[in-house]
């Protein structure tokens, strides 16, 4: 594992934008919250709620999904979401459709 301050490790953004848009099965409730709130602000709740609460909308991971959080919380390497920038992320999500 890169330690925290490898400055060739991926930024928290780029590990969120390179997992979430990706994974179908969380991409469409991504969508969903993303859609709701330009700031990113509710795509940020349910993403943390995803990676940190191993909580769905309130519904329990299966043992797969919680290895998958496990290899994100790895990939962050112990940096916190707040750092993200969710606009970028929403925009991985949700492309301008101009």
């Amino acid at each position: 594992m890169e330690s925290v301050n490898d400055p060739a490790a991926p930024s928290p953004t780029e590990v969120i934008t390179a997992w979430i848009p990706h994974d179908a099965r969380f991409r469409d409730s991504a969508v969903r919250h993303a859609l709701r709130d330009a700031s990113g602000r509710r795509l940020h709740v349910y993403v943390d709620s995803l990676v940190n609460q191993d909580n769905d909308d309130g519904r329990p991971l299966s043992d797969y999904d919680l290895r998958t959080m496990a290899a994100v919380r790895e990939d962050l390497d112990r940096r916190s979401l707040t750092s993200v920038d969710w606009r970028a992320v929403r925009e991985k999500l949700v492309p301008d459709p101009g």
